[in-house]
């Protein structure tokens, strides 16, 4: 994947995994992952298959491509009691923080900018009344993602082309 080169296989796969594990951290921190967040978030992975930042396109094509599998896989194999499971996740996504700062720091910011908005969009998936007052507390000491190193674009090429496109 183009913007990616410097990564090695094991990163790429990290990064990969990177949204399920936000997706299984944020919707699944009450306790179950239900329907309504399985269902939003994959869509929600599979409309930044063509939205903007283009540049991130590929990125989450491969991501979409065997994402419920990925989740479903992910849900298996983590720890079934979601204390021990959100911490055994966040130690996976503070694993991103090197990762993130060998890609180029447009790039990086727009990943970074993409997971938060993944997050806050699975917490409010379910429940409230048309999604106000959605986010309970388990979800809402996870959606801003504070194992993630903030990251912001200084460098606003890719945010140029991104407009553009």
């Amino acid at each position: 994947m183009e913007h990616f080169e410097t990564l090695n296989p094991a990163e790429l796969t990290a990064l990969r995994h990177a949204p399920v594990l936000i997706v299984v951290l944020v919707g699944a921190a009450d306790g179950k992952l239900d329907r309504e967040e399985r269902t939003w978030a994959e869509r929600l992975i599979q409309s930044r298959t063509y939205n903007k930042p283009t540049v991130l396109n590929p990125y989450y094509k491969t991501v979409y491509a065997d994402f419920i599998d990925n989740l479903d896989t992910q849900l298996a194999a983590l720890p079934k009691e979601s204390e021990t499971r959100n911490a055994e996740i966040a130690r996976q996504l503070t694993e991103l923080n090197p990762i993130l700062a060998k890609l180029d720091p447009s790039i990086a910011a727009a990943l970074y900018k993409g997971f938060l908005a993944l997050a806050e969009e699975t917490a409010v998936a379910s429940g409230g009344f048309l999604r106000i007052g959605a986010v309970n507390e388990a979800e809402r000491s996870w959606f801003k993602l504070p194992m993630l190193t903030p990251i912001f674009n200084s460098h606003p090429q890719h945010a140029e082309e991104s407009e553009t496109d």
